[in-house]
């Protein structure tokens, strides 16, 4: 799929499932696509700012000439100057709530630019690996990026043993193609039951509560993080940040 083409249908909140997943494979593993994607992020906030502080200078102007003594309005002009300044005051109040309501934090832009898919550090498969197990072909999938495979493998595991270390990959794979609340459900659970993965998980729930659009639980999840982990704790601190 063509990299501008895709960047556009961001933007412009276009992109379908399978698009998604290709946008986040290049975020991850594509260095000038992920230049262009934070310049052009970059540059949607200036001109936003830049539009919204157009409209202020514009008000302001009107309440100068309005309360300006050096000019003798007769009451029709008077009465259309402060239309014409109450408009625009209704204008930039519609404009900002607009802004705030809908371009407010890009969660999506945050998640991107925040998520890469944790390493398979539980499993290491080798070429003279012949061992043909569900852990085998969970991982072995997980590291090929083929995350539908993985995922049933993973719950087929699932019926095995239930651990922490099963469900954490398994969300990995649902954040991977934008199965969002499946992912939510399986981190909540490493929290809950597991002790390797809970800083980790933490994290990632955050992260999945961001694509959800879920801002109040992913502050909490973050300030939680930062409170009793040093697992990505910069980063949770910045995040944090950009969405107070």
């Amino acid at each position: 799929m063509d990299k501008e083409l895709l960047l556009y249908q961001y933007f412009a909140n276009q992109l379908t499932e399978d698009g998604q997943k290709i946008f986040n494979e290049l975020l991850q593993n594509d260095p000038d696509f992920k230049s262009q994607f934070e310049f052009e992020k970059n540059l949607k906030r200036v001109i936003n700012k830049k539009q919204k502080e157009n409209l202020k200078q514009k008000l302001i102007g009107f309440e100068k000439e309005i309360n300006s003594n050096d000019h003798n309005f007769d009451s029709k002009s008077s009465f259309k100057l402060w239309s014409m300044a109450a408009s625009l005051a209704l204008l930039i109040a519609l404009g900002w709530i607009a802004y705030s309501t809908f371009s407010g934090p890009d969660y999506d832009a945050l998640y991107a630019s925040n998520f890469e898919t944790y390493p398979n550090t539980v499993y290491t498969i080798t070429r003279s690996d012949s061992n043909q197990s569900l852990t085998r072909d969970a991982f072995a999938a997980y590291e090929a990026n083929d995350h539908e495979k993985a995922i049933a493998a993973f719950l087929d595991l699932k019926k095995e043993r239930e651990t922490g270390q099963v469900d954490f990959y398994l969300a990995q794979s649902y954040l991977n193609i934008g199965k969002n609340k499946e992912a939510i459900e399986a981190l909540k659970s490493v929290i809950l039951n597991d002790k390797e993965f809970k800083a980790e998980a933490h994290w990632y729930l955050a992260l999945a509560y961001l694509k959800s659009k879920d801002e109040v639980n992913a502050k909490a999840t973050l300030k939680n993080l930062i409170e009793n982990f040093d697992y990505k704790k910069e980063k949770a601190q910045a995040l944090l940040k950009a969405l107070d």
